[in-house]
């Protein structure tokens, strides 16, 4: 595969899945919006989850075109663990809660 190839790919990639990101936070925005309750909690917690992710994989392409900037190699690794930590946390906490109301509500039962 040649290197304009991949690069297009790449950034086809790259595209595809921002552009499912801002469709996903926007659909749980204006979901969490219309319900209450704990549900409602729960895709709020997916939705800034999901941003989370988003702004680090922007903050990563933007490294990427422009290696020089404000903060030490030290200063972001840190950002990116502790963002990423963080994200993570808000993405579980939110799926989590969501499984207990679906429980409640015996949605997935057998």
């Amino acid at each position: 595969m040649s290197s304009e190839l991949f690069s297009l790919l790449f950034k086809a990639g790259y595209g595809v899945m921002i552009g499912a990101s801002v469709l996903v936070i926007f659909n749980a925005m204006i979901s969490a919006k219309e319900m209450g309750g704990s549900l409602g909690q729960g895709l709020k917690k997916v939705a800034a989850g999901t941003i989370c992710d988003t702004i680090l994989i922007v903050t990563y392409l933007l490294l990427e075109k422009a290696s020089s900037g404000l903060l030490s190699d030290e200063q972001i690794r840190l950002f990116f663990l502790f963002f990423g930590i963080f994200g993570a946390a808000l993405l579980i906490s939110g799926y989590i809660q969501m499984y207990r109301v679906s429980k409640k509500l015996k949605l997935f039962t057998v």
